[in-house]
């Protein structure tokens, strides 16, 4: 008996209904079908979640799973919809490709950072999409260490804050904020509002691309109302003191999104 999650993260009208009418497919074909994500559920070993809402949805549910690896899959009740996979309008034939298992799992590097505090480690965030160190409407001073392998390169940044984002994030804030949007493996980091000041980089440089295996570390300037903030996904975030250290780099988990073969 194959197990899954039908996940409402959302308030949009109709949810609850669409969730019903899942639920009532999937168990007529002999699914034990869940509808909350905990400890007890997961350790019953899923074999995918369905998500209904939007991107937001299901970054907070990939972040939540991130541990156990279970796929993911999206119907969309937001707006665009990147990484919900689904419309309403497919609900029914993409239910039916699921069951017969007409699709295929993406495997997606996420990244993280640690916080450390006078050599001790504070704080780990695990992301999808972007992990973001900066102010919020004050301007905020950085040092910035790209470090791959016995390369090392150093710049000060003054603006907004950084922006590291994965492949998938790319086309999230990453791209509204002038980054690149990328079509293999590797992160995108931003001077969001900013600029980088360096002997490495030229005047203008906004964004640069670096391989997974390549790590950075941030270290705040300055003390006050200028610190700034790490977050995560836009949706956790926690506030630096003057000279604590960020160092961002790959996660060791990785998200599972189902693709359908069409």
């Amino acid at each position: 008996m194959k197990k899954i999650c039908v996940f409402i993260k959302t308030t949009k009208p109709g949810v609850r209904q669409t969730a019903k009418e899942i639920e009532k497919y999937f168990k007529e074909r002999n699914y034990q079908v869940f509808n909350k994500i905990n400890s007890s559920v997961l350790k019953k070993g899923l074999d995918w979640i369905m998500v209904l809402g939007g991107d937001g949805s299901i970054l907070h549910t990939a972040n939540k799973v991130a541990i156990q690896k279970v796929p993911l899959v999206g119907v969309n009740f937001g707006c665009k919809g990147y990484l919900c996979r689904i419309s309403k309008e497919q609900l029914l034939k993409k239910m039916e490709e699921l069951h017969q298992g007409n699709f295929s799992v993406d495997s997606y590097t996420r990244i993280k950072a640690r916080i450390t505090r006078k050599n001790k480690i504070i704080k780990e965030i695990d992301a999808l999409n972007d992990i973001v160190v900066g102010g919020i409407n004050r301007v905020v001073w950085l040092k910035l260490k790209i470090i791959h392998g016995n390369q090392r390169k150093l710049a000060n940044v003054v603006g907004d804050g950084i922006i590291f984002s994965t492949q998938i994030g790319s086309t999230a804030y990453n791209l509204y904020a002038g980054g690149p949007v990328l079509f293999n493996d590797s992160f995108s980091v931003v001077a969001c509002n900013a600029f980088f000041e360096s002997d490495y980089f030229s005047p203008n440089t906004r964004a640069f691309v670096a391989p997974t295996s390549a790590s950075f570390e941030v270290i705040t300037l300055r003390s006050g109302q200028h610190l700034p903030y790490v977050v995560a996904d836009g949706q956790r975030d926690y506030r630096l003191n003057e000279g604590d250290k960020v160092v961002i780099s790959k996660s060791l988990m990785t998200t599972k999104l189902i693709k359908f073969k069409d």
